[in-house]
Parts: structure tokens; C-alpha cells; sequence
């Protein structure tokens, strides 16, 4: 009789990048709903009315898959940015079309490039198709590093406004890019872009070599929701589709999103009231010696050069105030603006620290 074989540990099945692999660590989603969260960089304010209708009456015809093409949503936005519906891909939040891309395009072995520090989830993604990630790192002023005009790489990204910085470059700098490295495609990742003084969204229907990525988890209020939005050229969306899966936003997602994007006026309002709880942030900060970037995003670059700020975001922490600490940027706290009256808790907390 054949003796059984010895268990293996759990990785021993895996391919070994994923085995090797830490993986992305998303912001605590806390359960108390007394707690100030503001270390995600979700909106603070729910979505419109108009949105939370055509949810409900999405939920009559749950029991029927969903359009797989989100023909409606592609519609909207290609009303609102002036482009080719054909040309316009929507996923599950921009991050599965930035996964989406990396299937697409990066081979093992391939390299991706982009500006750091920045995105985090980019080295995950890029590490699960046992790619190579190059990192340039950012000046001071985050301008777009030099190297990436020449960098030998299948994949730039550019994401602007950038985080963790939340600072954006101009739009020409982005047009200069990608004239110069048609030979690669580059993403410009527009997560936060509604919260910016301008945009580079159309790029992606006039350049054959750029898709532009925008969410409507930030500036729509719909981080719940999950969609994201790609905006190509009709060629190379039709590529891209290949690689998506067939019903990969849902219906209610997808009726979330169309009743979102015909309520411009609802978002832009609460775009505002960020921008004008950014400004007053950003003042209080620096009279308690903070260093911060001109944010163009819906958050925040507290910096102290040369002090650790673990041991803030741990104590604002225990007092039931959340930010973001990264091990990479140990003098730093990325906030996300919250309402006027998080902020002044916010505040508080730092002043009695």
C-alpha cells in the first residue's frame, strides 16, 4: 500500500510570484461609525438622491445578468467628455482596469514603469504577471521624472493627481509624454481628477498609445459601488475586452453610475466643498508644522522631514481618528478631507498631541 504523501504548505501549490508575494494592504474599514475615517479617501458625502432611486429600482430585475458592454454607462460618459462610447471601457473600479491592463500587455519579464513614491497597488499588480517594476523616483516638485521619456519598459503610468502626494502635473507635460514614447502605452491614472484644476481625460481618444483611467469612487461618492472607467481609442478598447470578464460590473452598479453621471450639478457641489475643506486643512496644518504639497486631490501630504509620524497616526488612532501611514514615507500622513467638522476633530487631536 502506498504511503500518502506529506501535506505540502498552502504556497507549495502556487505559482511562486504569487507565493512570494506580500500583498496590497487596502485602509481599515472600521465597524464603529463613531470613528473619523479619514485615512481612504472615500468622499464624505453620500451620494444624490437621484442615485439612490435608480439603485432601488435596479434591485426589480436583479434576477437578470447585467448589459456586459455597461452600454449606458459608456454612453453617458462619452456624452460628458466629448469622446467615441466604442472608445470607452467600464470596469469593477479603476483598479481591475488597471488589472485588466497588465494582463493585457506585461509578460514575465516585462517592465513597468512609473514615478514613485505613488500607488502602491501598482507593484502588486505588476508582480502577479511576474513583471519588473522600475521606479523613478519624484523631484520635489513631483514633476514627471525625465527618465520616463527614454525608460525601456512595455507600460508607463503616470497617476494624476498623484498618490500619495496629491500633487498633479499640467496637461502638457502628459501630451509631451505621449508624443514622445509612442512605442509604449501609457496609462494616466485620473482617479482623484475631479477634485483638480484640470484634466486629461480626452487624451486617451486622441492619442493611440494612452488610456486614460478614471473612478467614480471619489468625486461621485461611490466607492461602495465600484466603477471604474477606462477612455481609449475604439481599437484598442476592443482589445481590452477580450481580457474582461463578461459581467464584471453589476446592475446595480451599473444604474448607480448612469443616474451619478447625469447629476453633474450633485457632484460638483460636493467637489467644492472638498476643495474648500482642502484649503482650510492645509493652512491648519502647516501652522503645526507640517510640510504639505499642493494637494490638487481629495486628500492630503502631511510631512514632518526627518520625524517619524508612526507614532501620531497610532495615537490619533486610539482616539478614534483614522489616517494613513506608509513604512516608505515614515515622516508622513496622508489624510483624506472629510467633512468640516472631521477635520476640526481632526485638529483637536493633533493639537493636544
Amino acid at each position: 500500500m502506498a504511503k500518502p504523501a506529506t501535506d505540502l504548505s498552502p504556497q507549495a501549490y502556487l505559482r511562486p510570484e504569487i507565493a512570494a508575494l506580500a500583498g496590497y494592504v487596502p485602509g481599515e474599514q472600521p465597524t464603529d461609525p463613531g470613528v473619523v475615517k479619514l485615512n481612504t479617501n472615500e468622499n464624505p458625502y453620500p451620494p444624490s438622491a437621484a442615485v439612490r432611486r435608480a439603485i432601488t429600482d435596479a434591485c426589480e430585475r436583479l434576477h437578470l445578468y447585467p448589459d456586459p458592454s455597461a452600454r449606458e454607462v459608456r454612453e453617458r460618459v462619452a456624452r460628458l467628455y466629448g469622446v467615441d462610447p466604442a472608445g470607452v471601457i467600464v470596469g469593477n473600479g479603476s483598479d481591475e482596469l488597471l488589472s485588466l491592463l497588465m494582463r493585457a500587455v506585461i509578460a514575465p519579464g516585462d517592465a513597468v514603469a512609473y514615478g514613485t513614491p505613488t500607488y502602491s497597488l501598482y507593484d502588486t499588480l505588476v508582480a502577479l504577471q511576474a513583471g519588473r517594476t522600475i521606479h523613478i523616483p519624484y523631484g520635489p516638485d513631483y514633476g514627471i521624472p525625465r527618465e520616463l521619456l527614454s525608460v525601456n519598459a512595455r507600460l508607463l503610468i503616470v497617476c494624476n493627481p498623484n498618490a500619495p502626494s496629491g500633487t498633479a502635473v499640467p496637461r502638457r507635460a502628459l501630451e509631451e509624454l505621449a508624443e514622445a514614447r509612442r512605442d509604449v502605452l501609457v496609462v494616466i491614472d485620473e482617479a482623484y481628477a475631479d477634485f483638480a484644476d484640470e484634466n486629461a481625460t480626452a487624451m486617451g481618444s486622441r492619442h493611440p498609445n494612452v488610456i486614460v483611467l478614471r473612478t467614480l469612487s471619489k468625486s461621485y461618492s461611490l466607492a461602495g459601488l465600484r466603477v471604474g472607467i477606462g477612455i481609449t481609442t475604439p481599437g484598442l478598447a476592443a482589445e481590452l475586452n477580450k481580457v474582461k470578464d463578461s459581467y464584471n460590473v453589476s446592475r446595480l452598479a451599473q444604474a448607480g453610475a448612469v443616474a451619478a453621471l447625469d447629476d453633474q450639478a450633485s457632484m460638483l457641489a460636493h467637489v467644492a466643498r472638498v476643495r474648500a475643506t482642502r484649503a482650510r486643512l492645509v493652512r491648519e496644518l502647516e501652522r503645526l508644522g507640517y510640510v504639505v504639497p499642493p494637494s490638487q486631490a481629495n486628500f492630503v501630504l502631511a510631512r514632518r522631514p526627518g520625524r517619524s509620524q508612526q507614532s501620531v497616526k497610532e495615537a490619533l488612532q486610539s482616539r478614534g481618528v483614522l489616517v494613513r501611514y506608509f513604512g516608505d514615507l515614515p515622516d508622513a500622513l496622508r489624510i483624506t478631507v472629510g467633512t468640516d467638522a472631521e477635520i476640526d476633530r481632526l485638529i483637536v487631536e493633533l493639537k493636544s498631541l
